[in-house]
């Protein structure tokens, strides 16, 4: 069932990806594409040819924008992380072009918005207020509808809710919000534009801290897993799914899996979590672990269900886990978030701090990462010598 399942998600994006014996031809032969990042108070814009980066825009806000969700083909969501307001830009990515349209009412701290799959509504996750936003995005603008309380006034063991992310399933009826601070996963439901929370999913262990979050297979209608990075013990949980009635979807945790492959250092906090457009391969950051950070690759395998498994969690019917491969050094430090590029072969990393604020690593053939970046900017190439939060190609 999984081998049908994810032949059908990846057929696509693997029908429009190159050879890795074409790679470099490749690379000379793209045309430029569109790399939009900020560093909180500064968004820019960037041309990238595959080889280079060329910053072709930088304009100065007066916001906290570390999160940014942009809508083809002229609307730019930002977060405002310090403070209670939510802003929409118009953007002009042909001509490198950004302005600021509205600002509107949101929770103290929101750090992630995400859109639904009609783009009428969005999402945001009140990271100090422990609330969930709803927005009204219809018709290109911004208006805030509700906040919703994390915690739902239920007696919780944690001393906060700290919601980090949500996610939209691939059906579009459901957002899943990781509660760092509560430690649960949370199921808002969208029908009739309720968005009550249906389903809480304890995450284990007790004090995991899940942050941010993806579907498996990607580009699947109805995924199998999900799969959440816990910042605070630096886990990766990895979940079945079932959809279901009353509660939405039900959760069952595989495996829960360290992004380091020996001691993890003190200070350690994981960052951000991606699936690959091929569904063979998943990638973390690692952050505050050394002179410089490192993304963890993990590849995704098929086990039968009589294998033995080292994991901290087992279930006899579960054939599909994730095992770690490898680090790759960022070349700076702190990368707390980073994407995949439109080509589905390389990683666009926006270090915080460091010497590089930005590389693009190429993946081999087996998934793993090259370890010399094909393209990088220099952390002094930002005002303040401060790397990008956010960093995203659209287009």
């Amino acid at each position: 069932m999984f081998k049908q399942l994810l032949a059908l998600a990846g057929v696509a994006a693997a029908a429009s990806l190159p050879r890795n014996g074409d790679m470099a031809a490749f690379a000379r032969d793209a045309p430029q594409s569109k790399i939009l990042m900020s560093n909180g108070s500064n968004l820019l814009l960037a041309d990238f040819d595959g080889a280079k980066f060329n910053i072709v825009l930088q304009k100065n806000v007066p916001i906290a924008a570390t999160w940014l969700v942009y809508a083809r083909p002229d609307r730019l969501y930002a977060v405002d992380e310090n403070n209670q307001t939510s802003t929409l830009f118009g953007i002009d990515v042909a001509g490198n072009k950004i302005e600021q349209k509205t600002t509107t009412q949101a929770s103290s701290g929101v750090v992630h918005l995400a859109l639904s799959k009609t783009g009428d509504r969005m999402v945001g996750a009140g990271y100090g207020a422990g609330s969930i936003d709803v927005y009204d995005t219809s018709a290109g603008g911004l208006k805030f509808l509700k906040s919703i309380n994390s915690t739902g006034g239920q007696q919780q063991q944690q001393k906060k809710a700290h919601p980090h992310q949500a996610v939209l399933d691939p059906t579009g009826r459901f957002f899943i919000v990781n509660d760092l601070g509560m430690n649960e996963l949370l199921l808002l439901d969208s029908t009739n534009d309720s968005f009550d929370i249906i389903n809480r999913v304890p995450v284990e262990p007790a004090g995991c801290g899940p942050r941010h979050g993806a579907f498996f297979p990607f580009g699947a209608a109805q995924p199998t897993h999900y799969i959440v990075l816990c910042e605070t013990k630096n886990l990766v949980n990895f979940y079945s799914l079932q959809y279901v009635g009353g509660k939405g979807i039900d959760f069952r945790r595989e495996q829960s899996l360290s992004t380091f492959s020996g001691d993890v250092p003190a200070k350690a906090a994981a960052g951000e979590l991606v699936v690959a457009p091929d569904n063979r391969n998943v990638y973390i950051s690692n952050r505050l672990s050394g002179a410089t950070d490192s993304i963890a690759n993990f590849r995704v395998v098929e086990q039968s269900a009589n294998a033995s498994s080292s994991s901290a969690c087992t279930h006899a019917a579960a054939t599909t886990r994730l095992e770690l491969v490898g680090l790759t050094s960022t070349g700076g430090t702190l990368p707390r978030m980073f994407s995949f590029a439109n080509d589905g072969q390389t990683l666009l990393v926006g270090n915080q701090g460091g010497d590089l604020a930005v590389v693009a690593l190429k993946r081999n053939q087996d998934g793993t990462l090259a370890e010399k970046p094909v393209a990088s900017i220099a952390s002094s190439a930002f005002p303040g010598g401060k790397g990008p939060a956010y960093i995203q190609q659209i287009a």
